[in-house]
């Protein structure tokens, strides 16, 4: 069983740190950033989340720290949190694991839902917290 995770688990930790220390990430980060008044820590876990879930939680507690665990940006990512999925995560380890080679629907279909899960949680924030 390990032997046929390990491959995929080995590729996926080796695309994550290619993706944070190359600078592409912080990039992107930038670029959203200028274009929506979020915090620049609230746009890296929407950047970050799909990718690797400890990561996520690590700039989720840096939220917390900065800005207290009851104001409406901890509230937000909170929300993001449980709505969002580590999406690259699972298909990489779960499906490589049973041997699943077309992922290409659900690619798509959980970075949908991803994305829906995002903008109704920024949505409903705003609404009810704001």
């Amino acid at each position: 069983m390990g032997y046929t995770i390990f491959p995929n688990l080995l590729a996926m930790v080796l695309s994550v740190n290619v993706l944070i220390n190359s600078g592409f990430l912080k990039w992107i980060v930038s670029i959203l950033f200028n274009t929506i008044s979020l915090p620049i820590e609230l746009i890296s876990l929407i950047a970050t989340k799909p990718i690797s879930g400890s990561a996520a939680l690590a700039l989720l507690n840096t939220i917390f720290n900065k800005y207290g665990v009851d104001s409406f940006y901890s509230l937000l990512a909170s929300t993001i949190q449980g709505c969002t999925d580590t999406t690259f995560y699972v298909i990489a380890l779960y499906y490589g694991s049973v041997g699943i080679k077309k992922t290409r629907y659900a690619l798509f279909n959980s970075l949908f839902g991803d994305v829906v899960g995002i903008l109704t949680s920024i949505l409903l924030c705003y609404l009810w917290l704001k």
